[in-house]
Parts: C-alpha cells; structure tokens; sequence
C-alpha cells in the first residue's frame, strides 16, 4: 500500500511517503518565514562582487542572497542601464533558487519559474522545451506545436515528464492558471518595494505530490487541520485525482510520527552507518567538498565468498546508497569506494546498476566514471539542505 503522511513536529512539517513499511521520500520542512526554493521577491542589489562573479542582493531577508553573474538572463528590472547590466541600488525580480545553506547565503535568479504537475513556465525567451525523459518524437512533435499556440508573451514553457499522454485540456487549465500568476508578477511586481514577497514557493512539504510520477497513492494522511485545508487547497488545483485519498485524522487520535516510528526512522537516517542485510555495511560521511561512502564487507560470509561475493555486496550497497542518498538528499559530489573488483565486467555490471537505480531520483543524479583507483563518481543536483542539516535546524528552532 502507497501511503503519504503529513504532521506538524514543533515550527517544522514532516512529509513521507512509503511504499507498503518502507520510506521511499521524506522532508523536514523549516517555519514559513524562512526563504524557500521558488519564492519570488522584488530585490535591491547591494553590492556588486566581480571577484566573485555575482551580487549581494536584499530579499528582506536579515541575510542578503547571492546573484550569481550567470544567473542574469533577462532580468526585469525597474531602470535599465546603457551597458544593459545590474548595478548597484538596481531593483530587480529574483527567485530564490537554493535555500540558505550552513555557511553559504541563499542564492537567486531573475529567469523567474512557475512550476506546475505538468508545465514550467520560465520568464525569458520564447519557446517550448520537453522533458529529456520523454522518448515519443511523434507526441513530442503534436503537444509541442499545441503548446507554443499558446504562448503570449516572453517566456517559455517546459513539458514536464507528467505532461507525456495527460489530457491536453487538463495541461492548458494548468497553463492557464500559471499564466494568471505570471502575468500578475510581472505587471505588478516592480510597483512593490525591495523586500516584497510577491509569490511563495510550494512547501517542500507538497513539492512530493506535485513531481510525482508513480500511482495515485493509496492513503494520504494528515492530522494537523491547517495542512490538512492546505492540502484540499493544492489538490483541488492541481491534482483533483488525488483528492478522494485523502483522510484527515482527529488531532487526538494516535500521532502519525509514532504511528509511522518517525524518530527510529530518522535516527537511522543520520547514523554514518548503515547495515546492509548481507550482514555488509555503508559508512556515510558528509563533507564540506563532497560526501564520501564507503562499503565495507564486515563480519558476514561476503568477504569469503572472493570474487563472486565482492559482485553481490556492491550490488546490494549500489541500490541501498541510491536509497539513502535521495532520503538523506545529499547532493553535489558523492564519492563511492566500492569493495574492489579485479574483473572488468563485473564493473561495468556495477555502474550500470548504480545508474538505473538513481535513475528515478527526481533531483537529477549523474553516475559520472569510476577512476584508476576504482571510487565512483557521481553528482546530485543541489537544491534543499541535506536532511541531517534540516533536523538540526528543527532542534535549534524547537530547544
């Protein structure tokens, strides 16, 4: 059975989801006042940085954010320049794109996007992009040319991978209601004064139900009335097929945390260990460069078993570490030090095992190349905070 859970811990929101007992996705979200990944403000730069390549920019934030000068593509600004450049005191539109991390300020960009189930309108040139996922060229070719008849203005809109062989209708409703909200920021955004929010991200708590590709769920349960209105408010938006799903519980019934085992479930989730059932085990260490796993036969009949036993370990490690990295959402560089392996297939069954099992990891994860000393490298998209970094933030908040 596919169950999603929601509930308050303290300032924070929880959201799994699980597949029969097994957590498949989990988020920790942080207090509304906090800058998320897809909030849009009017922005003031403060202070130009070309040593670093970027600007230092007041979102209304107590800490500015970071424009990166590669990030600039079109901005919309409230006074251009001959040189066709952001200077200092420039107000201009930016989203934030990566939440504020332990050391590093959040950073911005001024290609503003509305994300839907099916569609990402992007401020900027216009244009129709699909989905790499999506394969059919003769869909592709029939939806693209439906899509760009609607386009009325400089942006473009991207196909997502729930676009391919949706109802056309429901996807222009979509469209239409991403429009709405990008026509209202664009018109309006510059009249507002620097710090203004004009549009909130999705939660982190709902962005799992908005990016899911697999079966309706089963039950989607929550106990707090607040996300539970929430909740109907999105659904019946964006996803009315899985409005029927939900169940929301009595605040004084049985909490969903202990119903769920919540804490063992996250204890094993910032343990640097982690036990595989060959009796193997993975040592995870977060970094500040990159994130090092290691795997390690321990005490069970593997390391006896040569060659062949080496081959079974690492399979089972690979699915496990593609397990922990998207419920752990560790990002940037990963490196692997699988138990070594003297036969050149057996590697390239290894690798080509890693990627298909990350390869449904919504973040984006690049199985990269196995060097001359035999670690793999691989890469995740970095949007959120690693989980652990989330559950620290939630301790300090709520101590």
């Amino acid at each position: 059975m596919d169950t999603r859970i929601f509930y308050r811990e303290g300032s924070a929101v929880v959201s799994a989801a699980f597949a029969d007992s097994e957590l498949t996705e989990v988020t920790v979200s942080g207090p509304d006042g906090e800058l998320r990944p897809g909030d849009i403000f009017v922005a003031q730069v403060r202070k130009m940085t070309p040593g670093i390549a970027g600007a230092f920019v007041f979102c209304g934030a107590e800490k500015d954010c970071f424009l990166k000068t590669d990030k600039i593509g079109t901005p919309l600004v409230r006074q251009t320049h001959a040189d066709g450049k952001l200077h200092q005191g420039d107000e201009v539109i930016v989203q934030v794109e990566r939440e504020e991390g332990k050391n590093k300020p959040a950073t911005v960009v001024t290609d503003i996007s509305l994300t839907g189930v099916y569609l990402v309108l992007i401020h900027g040139s216009r244009g129709i992009r699909v989905s790499s996922k999506i394969n059919d060229e003769a869909w592709k070719k029939e939806m693209k040319a439906e899509a760009l008849s609607w386009i009325d203005g400089d942006y473009t809109l991207m196909l997502r991978t729930n676009a391919y062989q949706a109802d056309p209708a429901v996807v222009r409703r979509e469209f239409d209601i991403l429009r709405t909200r990008y026509t209202e920021i664009v018109s309006t955004g510059l009249m507002r004064k620097p710090g203004t929010r004009l549009y909130q991200g999705l939660p982190t708590y709902l962005c799992g139900i908005r990016d899911d590709k697999q079966t309706i769920p089963d039950r989607i349960l929550v106990q707090d009335p607040e996300i539970a209105a929430e909740l109907r408010e999105f659904l019946s938006t964006f996803r009315p097929e899985y409005a029927k799903e939900l169940v929301v519980k009595d605040p004084a019934d049985y909490p969903l945390s202990a119903e769920f085992d919540m804490k063992k479930r996250f204890s094993l989730l910032t343990n640097r260990k982690v036990w595989l059932k060959s009796g193997a085990y993975l040592i995870i260490d977060p970094t500040e460069a990159m994130t090092v796993i290691d795997v390690n036969t321990g005490k069970g009949s593997v390391g006896k078993a040569g060659e062949s036993g080496f081959l079974v370990c690492n399979m089972e490690a690979a699915q496990e570490i593609a397990k922990q990295i998207r419920l752990r959402n560790l990002s940037g560089i990963i490196m692997i030090d699988f138990i070594n392996m003297k036969n050149a297939a057996d590697n390239t069954a290894l690798m080509e095992a890693l990627k298909n099992y990350t390869k449904s990891d919504p973040a984006g994860v690049r199985v990269v190349d196995m060097t001359p000393l035999g670690l793999v490298e691989v890469t995740r998209t970095k949007v959120r905070r690693p989980l652990a970094e989330d559950l620290r933030k939630f301790a300090e908040n709520n101590s």
